[in-house]
């Protein structure tokens, strides 16, 4: 069975993250799959970090089909070359009509789910009206698949509702952290007093994460607890405008010297920057599946994080939750968590028991592929998974560990 894995419009982000996660299992699991992948830059300098020897099937794209009908005429092609049984997108649209029959995954939480919170962070009227149009035409080109693959069913019935994919043709396989994550668990331990206390927003520069609210959340512990030392840690590229604005910010707020901006983190430093926090701050108002909370429950940090639907959905109890857009009573939860160790401890253990019931890499991975076998017999014939099925996660860790 051959099958094209298409990361091409992947450049940032989860899936970015995601991707590698697919690709890593792809190459290190010996299967009666042929798998072609066809690569971003940014995907293939990823992968190359765990996978230094020369990528076997690999095509790389210096340019999206997002943007590029030459990237899209290529891929076009080199579907024709290839002539495989199934495509695989994990993230979508793809912007191409194949012809062999296409897995898509939807997690573009603007077609599924945008409310009032998210489009307040855009500029009024041309971004509401460009964001709106686009995520129509998006919406468009996910109806093009012959079936979805989605992170939580919140979202499904989403893409159901706003896209009007029936939700035979959606399958929930959900999200999780990569195995490098699982195979460097940890607990956050309660600050002992006086150590600085290191708040991680872990997120790309998407309006919508609402990373620069972290100048006026810097600006509120600092009002309340002068004698606090804290730092908000940030993973934006150095000369994106958002760091700029959120550094003046914090600059006219007096507070500086609270934002610590780290620029982009390797996906293999992800574990690394997470022992070097303390929480999980994250702002965000539009999600589908953040990998971000599975991580941080794994890692064994406390997550500080936006009140909605979508969101509880995914961190369950694991969270304090604060009114999107309000950084006076984020403040106020950050404070709530460090004045209590009971809280705190009560906090990780509940990430622990969420990250439990998610897939590892390698279950998800294997979801994935039972989609893919079953759409080719034909997209009619494949049953969609529409909940996780038991996983032995003990013998699976130990499996995917390689011990």
């Amino acid at each position: 069975m051959k099958i094209l894995l298409n990361t091409t419009t992947l450049t940032i982000g989860g899936a970015l993250q995601l991707a590698t996660s697919l690709i890593r299992e792809a190459l290190r699991r010996p299967s009666d799959i042929e798998w072609h992948l066809a690569m971003s830059r940014p995907v293939y300098d990823q992968v190359r970090q765990f996978h230094p020897s020369p990528i076997p099937r690999a095509t790389v794209f210096e340019q999206s089909p997002a943007r590029s009908s030459d990237a899209r005429k290529r891929l076009r092609e080199l579907e024709a070359t290839i002539r495989p049984d199934c495509i695989f997108t994990p993230y979508g649209p793809t912007y191409v009509q194949f012809a062999a029959p296409h897995l898509m995954g939807a997690a573009n939480p603007w077609v599924a789910h945008a409310d009032i919170h998210a489009y307040q962070v855009m500029g009024f009227p041309f971004e509401w009206l460009q964001t709106f149009v686009l995520s129509i035409y998006r919406g468009y080109w996910f109806r093009k698949a012959e079936m979805l693959t989605v992170e939580t069913e919140y979202v499904r019935q989403g893409y159901h509702l706003r896209v009007g994919t029936p939700l035979p043709r959606i399958a929930v396989v959900p999200n999780t952290c990569g195995q490098h994550y699982l195979q460097h668990q940890g607990l956050r331990p309660y600050p002992k007093p006086g150590k600085r206390i290191r708040i991680l927003c872990f997120a790309a520069p998407y309006k919508h994460k609402r990373v620069d609210i972290a100048s006026h959340v810097a600006a509120e512990l600092t009002a309340r607890r002068p004698e606090l030392d804290f730092e908000f840690v940030t993973t934006i590229a150095e000369g994106d405008p958002m760091v700029s604005r959120m550094k003046e910010s914090a600059k006219a707020l007096g507070v500086g010297s609270r934002i610590n901006n780290l620029g982009v983190v390797p996906v293999v430093a992800g574990p690394s920057l997470y022992e070097s926090c303390d929480i999980c701050f994250m702002p965000t108002v539009l999600e589908c599946f953040s990998a971000t909370y599975p991580e941080a429950m794994a890692m064994g940090l406390p997550i500080v994080t936006t009140d909605l639907g979508f969101l509880r959905d995914v961190c369950q109890d694991a969270a304090l939750y604060f009114p999107p857009n309000n950084s006076r009573i984020a403040a106020e939860r950050i404070l709530e968590l460090l004045g209590s160790e009971s809280l705190w401890n009560r906090l990780i253990m509940a990430g622990k028991r969420v990250l439990r019931g998610l897939p590892t890499a390698s279950e998800r991975f294997r979801m994935y592929v039972q989609l893919l076998k079953q759409m080719r017999k034909t997209p009619e014939q494949a049953s969609p998974l529409t909940h996780l099925p038991h996983h032995n996660r003990s013998s699976d860790s130990r499996m995917d560990a390689g011990i």
